[in-house]
């Protein structure tokens, strides 16, 4: 199972979300980020999230939960540009390599961030869930959601929707056979 969680603003950008989402971040939220890592079996990135991640998560604390959970649990960032990643329990591998990645089945693949796999992710109907915490803001500017999306239509269905802390919204959507 491949699961998706991003951070968005109402006008949904989620580029660059540690640059804007903090004020929002509050108990409910982060224990709702680290449940959804705490499930996973592996961390799926793409390579801009991974270089973001990789220059922060390592320097933080074992004493952070979510940085003791990040660092120690299995890392693949999808590249066909990065050679030698150098935070640990990282691997790289081929887009076109995802499928049977997927098709093993050992556990929950989480991506988070990676605007572009996400998307790439859906085009390709690999993505089982996506989970998106929205921000009661709206930024104006910034890479959106799907912004780019060249790929078939893809119908989602809301399973799940409330309200945290803060008045960000937690949204969860699963792939939809409806056309």
């Amino acid at each position: 199972m491949i699961t998706a969680e991003l951070f968005a603003s109402l006008d949904l950008v989620v580029e660059a979300p540690e640059t804007w989402h903090f004020p929002w971040v509050g108990e409910e939220m982060l224990a709702e980020v680290q449940r959804e890592q705490g499930e996973a079996t592996a961390l799926l990135l793409g390579r801009r999230t991974y270089e973001v991640f990789a220059d922060s998560w390592p320097n933080r604390s074992d004493d952070v939960p979510l940085a003791r959970q990040l660092n120690a649990m299995p890392k693949v960032v999808v590249s066909s540009t990065l050679d030698s990643p150098t935070w640990r329990n990282t691997e790289v591998t081929r887009f076109d390599e995802l499928a049977a990645l997927k098709a093993t089945g050992e556990g929950r693949i989480t991506v988070a961030g990676s605007i572009r796999l996400v998307e790439s992710l859906i085009a390709h109907g690999l993505l089982d869930e996506l989970r998106l915490l929205t921000h009661p803001v709206v930024l104006g500017e910034g890479r959106r959601l799907f912004d780019t999306y060249d790929g078939p239509r893809a119908d989602l269905e809301l399973v799940e929707s409330r309200t945290l802390e803060r008045g960000v919204q937690l949204s969860v959507h699963r792939p939809s056979a409806r056309h």
